[in-house]
């Protein structure tokens, strides 16, 4: 009982106790004793940091005052301002250059392969590019062999086209952010939505209008086109990637240049198909040329306009 008692007077009587003040019983700093609240630069020599992290110091207290000299990044790393993580900065200058290598390398395994296995027929396409009898004989017997072989070459123009399509993208910094797989994959896709698109509206033209032999023949000739510019656009892209900094630039308009040659010719081969509508029915010719040859093209130059820096 006088236990009790004891507790109880000294639970009244007495001071409240320390944790109810205004400061924080937790608090370290307040505890230290007067001679150890000193700077920094008081308790190290002269240009040193201590670099314990039990270390005690007075709150408010600065670490490093305008005497005291930075730190020196070293291996990479460098301390955040605000006294964040460690930040890891990578500049490998080599970095996605094996990417590149397997594409590069997988293309051109692509390229011979299909040179291989139908090479006779690649030679026919590119020789119907400029003769007219060897174009009809391409159209007139072609099977279901030969055809699963032009759109083998067909896709692979695809391909080809995308990856250097992300060339010039990334040479004027306006690339997608997918990786370069993403990115290459992407571009091939979009130029087969751009040609699937040509096709299907070719298609939709032959059914409203009495041209569906002339079409027919149009968008075979477009295929062996294709055909051509893949396989010339395949060494430039290796050009554009392994020759001199100074040779990059001209390899990569040597590319542009190649494709618009090719789509060039296969517009001039599609005069020639459609020659007797000039002047039978003018109204027709022309509602093609502007909604599918012109538009498409205006459509690409207003977006790539868009993406390049404004001077």
């Amino acid at each position: 009982m006088r236990y009790l008692i004891c507790l109880l007077c000294l639970l009244f009587l007495t001071a409240s106790p320390f944790a109810q003040g205004e400061r924080n019983p937790f608090e370290l700093t307040a505890r230290l004793p007067v001679q150890s609240s000193v700077t920094e630069q008081d308790a190290l020599p002269e240009g040193r940091v201590s670099d314990n992290p039990f270390d005690l110091r007075p709150t408010g207290t600065a670490l490093l005052t305008s005497n005291a000299p930075a730190l020196a990044p070293e291996n990479g790393l460098r301390k955040d301002q605000q006294n964040g993580p460690l930040v890891i900065q990578t500049a490998d200058p080599d970095k996605g250059k094996g990417t590149l290598l397997i594409i590069h390398v997988s293309l051109m395994i692509v390229l011979a392969g299909l040179w291989l296995l139908f090479g006779g027929l690649l030679r026919q396409c590119l020789r119907a590019t400029i003769n007219d009898g060897i174009m009809n004989q391409l159209y007139t017997r072609r099977s279901g062999g030969e055809l699963g072989a032009l759109w083998a070459c067909y896709i692979f123009f695809f391909l080809a086209t995308g990856f250097y399509i992300y060339l010039l993208t990334t040479d004027f910094d306006i690339g997608l952010s997918y990786g370069i797989w993403g990115s290459w994959l992407t571009y091939a896709l979009v130029v087969a939505a751009v040609l699937g698109v040509k096709n299907m509206i070719l298609v939709l033209f032959s059914f409203l209008f009495p041209v569906r032999k002339e079409v027919s023949r149009y968008v075979f000739a477009l295929m062996v086109f294709a055909i051509l510019g893949g396989v010339l656009i395949a060494p430039v892209n290796l050009l554009i990637s392994y020759a001199p900094e100074a040779w990059r630039s001209t390899f990569l308009y040597t590319g542009g240049a190649v494709l618009v040659g090719v789509y060039c010719l296969h517009l001039l081969r599609g005069v020639f198909i459609a020659n007797r509508f000039f002047f039978s029915r003018p109204v027709h010719f022309l509602l093609y040329i502007c909604a599918v040859e012109l538009a498409p093209l205006m459509l690409i130059y207003y977006y790539v306009d868009g993406l390049l820096p404004q001077t």
